[in-house]
């Protein structure tokens, strides 16, 4: 996708829509939902107790309780009664004892003096996003993310299999995973889409003779999912075996463990590691192992989705790093100014210089969402003596141009 923008001189002419919304305190935007954490103007009172006639540093106390209020308002909007309670002592550190970094500015429209205290009316802008990525930093509220897709490439062997079985092997059209099946139908529960492999053979190209073994190594397993537009792979083991416990002639019990780890698709690293092992009893042996398989796979099942359900949230939460290439860096003040501007952007969690050469620089920017994100937050900037103008978003990249205002 390649999208044009353009900003010049702190003028938009190709602009995202931005809105500041005049509120009281405890009346929502129009428009907005209570999960979209956004910018909103409260309109506050401030009250400070005035020592020995000071009125300079009563006003300036008064002013600062009432940017903690609108603070404390913009917070009470994204978390639920239950919890602003029971983080209020965190609460207090990461918000309300340093308010300036959630304040987008704010303007005092009347006070007031009387005896010892006194009092102003404060309309205060509060960034929602700025809390919500803190709030969401420090585990309060959880980061709200699209659970991946799923492929399972589990081998399964039951008593009477001499060897595992599994559905990417020429034998395997037919075969179907007692312990996948369950742990399938739990993680779909818990709101992941599970990729339907039965018509890849037909559908996706691949060299399938390369791939017919039961131990698939991370790499040859991301290929594959990568190949069946899966996110996440869940590579592992589902085997039952007799255990050493038998009641009279003829039942015994039978252990399933599954052993299994999952990887991204796009990287074929790591990101979840569990054994689990279930036990079984039965007269007949592949009952009993049957069973033992399934049994493993609803006692896997849940904890897989737990465990893949934090370790995406915890991915999401991870900056990428996009390529930024600029344009115009002749007029080193631009240059400059440009760089502070960019490093000061909620998500900038770091900028390396990639290459320098005349009038281009490449930047590689460690960022916490999206390009355009990005770039939408790059033209709300007012850089006064020069525009820029993004003529590229991929992404991976952005492409910026920084022009005589």
């Amino acid at each position: 996708m390649r999208t044009i923008l353009n900003r010049s001189g702190g003028r938009a002419l190709v602009s995202f829509g931005l809105a500041l919304m005049l509120v009281l305190p405890g009346v929502p935007c129009i428009g907005q939902t209570e999960e979209t954490a956004t910018t909103k103007t409260f309109v506050v009172v401030g009250t400070a107790t005035m020592h020995g006639g000071n009125v300079t540093a009563a006003r300036e106390k008064a002013i600062a309780d009432g940017l903690v209020t609108a603070v404390a308002l913009m917070t009470q909007e994204l978390l639920e009664e239950e919890s602003l309670v029971d983080n209020f002592s965190r609460l207090n550190e990461l918000l309300f004892d340093q308010t300036s970094t959630f304040i987008q500015g704010y303007k005092v429209l009347t006070e007031a003096g009387q005896d010892r205290s006194y009092r102003v009316v404060v309309q205060a802008t509060v960034s929602g996003e700025n809390i919500s990525s803190q709030l969401t930093e420090a585990g309060i509220i959880k980061a709200t993310t699209t659970l991946p897709s799923v492929l399972f490439l589990i081998t399964e062997q039951n008593l009477w299999q001499e060897t595992p079985m599994y559905w990417w092997g020429p034998d395997g059209t037919d075969f179907i995973s007692h312990a996948e099946a369950v742990m399938a139908e739990r993680l779909q529960e818990a709101g992941f889409a599970i990729v339907d492999y039965w018509d890849a053979r037909n559908r996706i190209v691949l060299n399938w003779d390369d791939l017919n073994k039961p131990d698939l190594t991370d790499q040859e397993a991301a290929e594959l999912g990568a190949a069946l537009d899966a996110d996440v792979i869940v590579v592992g083991t589902a085997t039952a075996a007799p255990s050493t416990n038998i009641m009279g002639s003829a039942m015994r019990s039978f252990n399933g463990t599954i052993a299994l780890r999952a990887l991204r698709s796009d990287s074929a690293e790591p990101i979840v590691n569990l054994t689990r092992t279930s036990v079984a009893v039965s007269e007949d042996d592949d009952v009993g192992g049957q069973d033992a398989l399934t049994d493993a796979g609803a006692m896997t099942g849940p904890a897989l989705a737990e465990e893949l359900i934090i370790a995406w949230q915890r991915e999401a939460g991870r900056p990428s790093v996009l390529e930024v290439v600029i344009l115009g860096t002749n007029q080193l003040a631009h240059y400059v100014r440009f760089r502070k501007a960019l490093n000061t952007i909620s998500g900038v969690e770091g900028i390396r210089v990639k290459q320098i050469k005349p009038n281009e620089a490449t930047l590689l920017v460690e960022y916490i969402g999206k390009s355009q994100d990005l770039a939408a937050a790059l033209m709300q900037q007012n850089f006064k003596s020069f525009g820029i103008n993004i003529y590229e978003v991929t992404p991976e990249n952005l492409g910026v141009e920084l022009m005589p205002g």
